[in-house]
């Protein structure tokens, strides 16, 4: 499965004035640095347990993707929704979805990540030869 528009819009609930083209180019911009950020298995098997797999990449990529697209709406509700009761509605709801897409983006690209993302075992040594 990859990452496709279609995949950021059913996550969003299919939203009113976010355009196609828009959504393509978060996908780009959010799959390279998802792709740099990656533990890589240059010092992990490719078998290994600690690896990154492909879905939690996907997983990372749309929730980064999904909170760049709600900046993005929110940023130009005004101009979608025509009246102020209908505008603080919209605006309350796309909040309450980029606060838990945020949060959500963050702990996957702490997962994903070199810095933090695995962690071995090493027993402690003398420091002084006798």
């Amino acid at each position: 499965m990859t990452v496709t528009t279609d995949s950021i819009r059913e996550l969003l609930n299919r939203p009113r004035g976010l355009n196609e083209a828009t959504i393509t180019e978060y996908i780009t911009l959010r799959t390279a640095e998802v792709n740099k950020i990656a533990r890589g298995t240059e010092y992990l098997a490719s078998d290994s347990d600690n690896a990154v797999t492909t879905d939690l990449k996907e997983t990372a990529i749309k929730s980064l993707v999904c909170m760049d697209c709600l900046l993005v709406l929110i940023n130009t509700i005004p101009s979608i929704y025509p009246t102020d009761e209908e505008q603080k509605a919209v605006d309350q709801r796309y909040q309450h979805q980029l606060k838990s897409f945020t949060k959500r983006a963050d702990e996957i690209k702490m997962m994903i990540s070199g810095k933090g993302g695995t962690a071995f075992a090493t027993k402690a040594t003398k420091t002084r030869q006798e």
